[in-house]
């Protein structure tokens, strides 16, 4: 028996469902109010078909009725009568349906048949590229963005009646009312901060900028070991600037409280060394992930919070620090770091709504506010772009108390410190007192130690470590 032959594919679509569409338009100034706002040419399958409709598009947009002769002349003008199908067949259009009751179900075929025809466009690349590039984590964070860019591409939101949003309103207003800690965010260890934002809510950019050397990844690290300790909270730091290693080596000095320089010194203290290899287990017991790639574009830490999210879940992604990270390769070579650094800001921004989830993205300042007399940070020393402003709902400044002139406190060797809330898209703006324990990377507000340590009174004293606890302890240290 003859083999038979495999029946060649064609691209999903429906040309009927495509004719009765446009006739719908024709006929129906409310199916054009919803439709144009919703389907491209490029949605349509056959090539007359995206003509007419862009030639609609064009009208509508200025204001010109949608009819057969007001189209016609259009695709007159631009020289595209005959590819369109000519006269006779628009005329036909507008008979091809008796009503526009149904413009809703054509449209549903026409724009299902259009993402599907994208996906297996996006496949295919994936399929090329694999076969170009020949590695995996590449190829998967293309095969995921592709598909990412087709579904962010199609998300519409209609106009809605602000009943419904008054009474969500209220509904809230009413949970806060019983329950005061029903629409706290995610909590970072520091009783004012957190009173003044209720909490890093899901969606939010927070910016935490400084000078270089002034503790942006120290403020990270305290954040991190606070929410992760003491609220039980899962975590993602991308590091682009220390190695894994040298993130852990903060981690475990300031949850520990020992003194970096003392360990990384070779002390032999029993104590310290016992003390570490209990913080080392409370770590290691901890929902805190870190990555240190480097040159990390917004779509890889999509991609991969994605991942943890569906593995362990997620409560805040942590980024260090916007100036090393990479914008879209695909773009022109005469992009400006301005523009770059726009896009890498709001593809951020829609990351945290995308994953419901804070971002606390650091950031450097820029030299003007150490030409000032008054040396305090403002929100047009962030560097590089007005964009991260204006895409961040809470802006976090770390200045020196003293370059300041402000009021500081020297009742113990800790250095003073002001965290300043610059921008707070939903709340208060204010100065916080904060202290520096430098031996320990450690940050905490005046008068309220209150950064997560592991309970020492547990800590057995002038312990002699195994070993094998000794050789791991002594690894973690290694530069």
């Amino acid at each position: 028996m003859a083999e038979e032959k495999s029946k060649p594919r064609i691209l999903p679509n429906s040309l009927e469902a495509e004719q009765s569409l446009l006739g719908c338009l024709f006929i129906s100034p409310s199916a054009c109010a919803d439709v144009f706002s919703q389907l491209v040419a490029s949605d349509f399958y056959s090539g007359s078909h995206q003509k007419i409709y862009q030639a609609m598009l064009d009208n509508y947009f200025k204001d010109v009725p949608i009819d057969y002769i007001t189209v016609s002349k259009a695709l007159e003008d631009k020289g595209q009568l005959e590819e369109a199908g000519g006269l006779s067949y628009i005329t036909d259009l507008t008979n091809y349906v008796p009503s526009a009751a149904n413009y809703k179900s054509y449209y549903d075929i026409v724009y299902g048949n259009s993402v599907l025809r994208q996906i297996i466009d996006a496949c295919q690349q994936v399929i090329n590229e694999a076969f170009r590039v020949r590695d995996a984590e590449t190829v998967l964070a293309k095969a995921e963005k592709a598909i990412f860019d087709i579904s962010q591409a199609k998300t519409y939101g209609d106009l809605e009646h602000i009943k419904k949003g008054v009474n969500e309103a209220l509904d809230l207003m009413e949970k806060i009312s019983i329950d005061p800690n029903s629409n706290n965010g995610i909590k970072v260890g520091f009783p004012t901060l957190d009173s003044y934002t209720n909490g890093f809510k899901p969606g939010e950019l927070i910016i935490v900028a400084a000078r270089p050397g002034i503790g942006k990844t120290t403020l990270a690290v305290n954040f991190a070991v606070n929410a992760a300790l003491k609220y039980n909270k899962t975590i993602a730091m991308f590091d682009l600037e220390m190695s894994t290693l040298q993130v852990a080596q903060r981690f475990i000095c300031s949850t520990g409280r020992v003194a970096m320089d003392l360990v990384k010194g070779g002390s032999k203290d029993n104590t310290v060394w016992s003390t570490l290899f209990e913080t080392k287990k409370i770590l290691e017991g901890s929902n805190i992930y870190v990555d240190d790639t480097t040159n990390v574009t917004p779509a890889d830490i999509l991609s991969k919070c994605r991942k943890l999210k569906i593995k362990a879940g997620l409560d805040m992604v942590i980024i260090d620090y916007l100036q090393l990270m990479k914008g879209d390769p695909s773009k022109e070579k005469d992009y400006s770091r301005q523009q770059e650094v726009a896009d890498l800001t709001r593809n951020l921004k829609l990351a945290a709504r995308e994953l419901n989830v804070p971002i606390i993205l650091l950031s450097q300042l820029n030299r003007e506010s150490e030409k000032r007399t008054n040396k305090t940070p403002q929100l047009s020393d962030l560097r590089e772009s007005g964009s991260i402003e204006q895409d961040a709902d809470i802006v976090l400044f770390i200045a020196d108390a003293a370059a300041e002139g402000v009021e500081t406190d020297n009742n113990d060797s800790a250095m003073d410190y002001s965290l300043i809330i610059a921008k707070h898209r939903n709340g208060p703006r204010g100065t916080i007192p904060i202290k520096w324990k430098s031996e320990y990377t450690q940050f905490y507000e005046r008068g309220k130690d209150t950064l997560y340590t592991k309970n020492t009174s547990k800590v057995q004293k002038n312990v002699v470590l195994t070993p094998t606890q000794s050789s791991e302890i002594d690894d973690a240290f290694k530069e």
